[in-house]
């Protein structure tokens, strides 16, 4: 039986001039710009319209919010750095993976602080926004971890080229989430 080999997964596409897997995260990044641009738009006219708006570090406190930043971007930087493809790229990606389990934790902790003091979703309209914004964040997290596992996992079992595209297009994801991450930081504790 012939093996099956799908073109363009390495090397450019000559109609495009990015390989396949280059041009889907961008396609991806695309679609989940305008999911999180959605709710920053509502976000934004929600919070315009609203009588009074509560200052949020006020409401949310910022225990956690220097903790959760940095594992979030020691995740994304691991993931950079991993793209270089010299020695030690395994640790790099659990580092990553890691930091980013930190992450989830810390906002868990977070989530569980304000639901117990009785800070709902249905109390105010800015807490819903504020943990349908977080709640969507942290599901692209997971999603992050879940692709890191596949990609770290893949790393002994595809082409060197290969690894370098899925680290490339992973790295762009996680830039991805660090910018989302840092809109909510304004949008929820800055202003």
């Amino acid at each position: 039986m012939e093996s099956l080999v799908i073109p363009y997964t390495a090397e450019r596409r000559p109609d495009t001039g990015v390989s396949n897997g280059t041009l889907g995260i961008w396609l991806f990044l695309a679609s989940e710009a305008m999911l999180f641009g959605a709710l920053f738009s509502a976000y934004a006219l929600l919070r315009t319209s609203a009588a009074e708006w509560p200052v949020g570090r006020d409401v949310l406190g910022t225990d956690t919010v220097f903790v959760t930043t940095f594992a979030l971007f020691l995740a994304s930087s691991c993931v950079w750095s991993a793209r270089t493809r010299t020695k030690g790229e395994h640790f790099r990606m659990l580092l990553s993976s890691s930091t980013a389990l930190l992450f989830l934790v810390a906002k868990g902790f977070e989530y569980s602080d304000k639901l117990s003091h009785g800070l709902l979703p249905s109390s105010s309209t800015f807490l819903a926004l504020y943990f349908t914004l977080t709640g969507f964040h942290a599901a692209h997290v997971i999603g992050g971890l879940i692709a890191n596992a596949w990609v770290t996992r893949g790393m002994s079992r595809v082409s060197e080229s290969l690894t370098t595209g899925r680290l490339k297009a992973l790295s762009l994801y996680w830039a991805f989430v660090d910018l989302v991450w840092v809109g909510i930081l304004v949008a929820f504790y800055a202003l």
